[in-house]
């Protein structure tokens, strides 16, 4: 008996430890499984079996810290989310580098400039932008510890297009530490699009030297005359006076359109959005300025004829300034530049896929293919034996109705068949009432637009 009972408590003992052993480490592995899962998918181990017994208050702490290092994880994915949508909506291309020059994140505009069919992440820099002088510009940073920036002209893809396009970017590159580790180095690239700055830039400077060339001479000729008027023995000549009033006064009037020109297309691109929007007829607005071209055309006995589907009008909303500039021009310049008589010009208006198509064209003798992509610029004059006349134009008028036109959301195209005819088509679209009518607007095809008058 006395024997018996130590052995029987032992044994009590032992199953106990075995219990208790047993759920211990049953509990360590569901804690452990459960902080494997956390890993994964980042689902934190609040109900883990292990949440009884002597292990709650390590099971407790291994969860506080779980879920502390999840919401940091969360932030700083977020803020990571947030910052790379940030350089995403940047149009300049943007690459991050690590110490081995290979990409660690690339916005999207840097994706459109050089595509790829392989993955960007881990490849090296050079793989993808393939210019030393980039590669160049990106060392020299590296090297002397400071950003570096240079201009460069590289040939990149077309937005959604096969085929290659010329862009001037600046280039700047720096050193960069993550973290301010410099064990962890890496180095920043930004290239900027400036080709549309640089071109207009060239385009105002050409402007400026074309204005100053075609202003200095008529001013050339007034002044040429004032000093001969300012000798006494010429001044009493009564009829070289008058010649000379006469033609200073013609070249004042020329240098009064070029400045009124100039001062038009400037109201045009510096504030085509406060434009004057008021409801106005097309068709009167052309017939005005034929009326008012009248002695021209009469001087070199050309024809203007008006044609529209009869008894309908043709309204609509924008600047009725703007658009009797564009018929004036338009005219004018056919009359100007075919100054033979017979000339017959020809105003069109028709509808055309929910669009107003007006066309200006006329029988005279053309104008060269060579000239037809640059008639559109300003100061720009075809070159003609018969254009030698004795007043010039002033070479803006074109660059006006295209910009007037461009003002109005439209469109203007030239088609030229030298000896036979020259026709300027211009499409705007119609106003909302138009626009929203049940049926579409096609006259080409037999309808006809709805009449607005009721």
């Amino acid at each position: 008996m006395d024997a018996t009972f130590p052995i029987l408590l032992l044994c009590l003992l032992a199953i106990f430890f075995a219990w208790r052993y047993y759920r211990l480490r049953k509990g360590v592995r569901a804690l452990a499984d459960a902080i494997t899962a956390s890993a994964d998918d980042g689902a934190l181990p609040l109900s883990a079996p292990a949440a009884r017994g002597d292990l709650a208050p390590l099971r407790q702490a291994v969860v506080d810290t779980l879920t502390e290092a999840s919401f940091a994880r969360d932030s700083e994915r977020k803020q990571r989310e947030f910052q790379e949508g940030l350089l995403n909506e940047i149009k300049d291309a943007i690459f991050i580098l690590d110490r081995n020059r290979e990409i660690r994140f690339l916005n999207r505009a840097a994706q459109l400039f050089f595509p790829a069919d392989q993955p960007y992440r881990a490849r090296a820099f050079l793989d993808v932008c393939r210019d030393h002088r980039v590669y160049d510009t990106l060392t020299l940073a590296e090297k002397i510890g400071a950003k570096v920036s240079d201009n460069i002209t590289l040939r990149v893809h077309c937005d959604g297009k096969k085929g290659f396009r010329e862009v001037s970017f600046v280039v700047e590159a720096e050193p960069l530490f993550f973290g301010g580790d410099e064990e962890n180095s890496g180095s920043w690239i930004l290239m900027k699009d400036v080709s549309r700055q640089l071109e207009t830039e060239q385009i105002r400077r050409d402007f400026v030297a074309n204005a100053s060339h075609e202003l200095r001479t008529p001013l050339s000729i007034i002044n040429g005359y004032l000093e001969t008027l300012d000798e006494s023995d010429i001044a009493a000549d009564g009829e070289f006076s008058r010649r000379a009033i006469r033609t200073m006064r013609k070249h004042g009037d020329r240098i009064a359109r070029i400045v009124e020109d100039m001062l038009t297309i400037s109201k045009l691109e510096s504030a085509a959005d406060l434009l004057k929007r008021e409801p106005f007829d097309l068709v009167d607005s052309a017939e005005s300025m034929i009326d008012q071209l009248m002695p021209l055309v009469e001087q070199h006995r050309a024809t203007v004829t008006v044609k529209k589907d009869p008894g309908e009008d043709w309204p609509l909303i924008g600047d009725r300034f703007y658009w009797d500039q564009i018929f004036f021009n338009l005219i004018e310049n056919a009359i100007k530049e075919n100054p033979d008589p017979g000339l017959k010009i020809t105003v069109r208006f028709r509808s055309k896929n929910g669009r107003y198509v007006i066309s200006v064209a006329d029988n005279g003798i053309g104008i060269p293919s060579a000239d037809v992509p640059l008639v559109f610029q300003r100061f720009y004059r075809v070159r003609k034996d018969h254009a030698q006349t004795t007043v010039k134009g002033t070479g803006l008028g074109l660059s006006i109705v295209k910009r007037a036109v461009e003002a109005h959301h439209g469109d203007i195209v030239v088609k030229s068949q030298p000896g036979v005819k020259t026709v300027f088509t211009i499409s705007v679209p119609p106003p909302p009432a138009m626009r929203d009518a049940d049926q579409p607007v096609d006259t080409e095809r037999g309808g006809n637009p709805p009449d607005l008058r009721n």
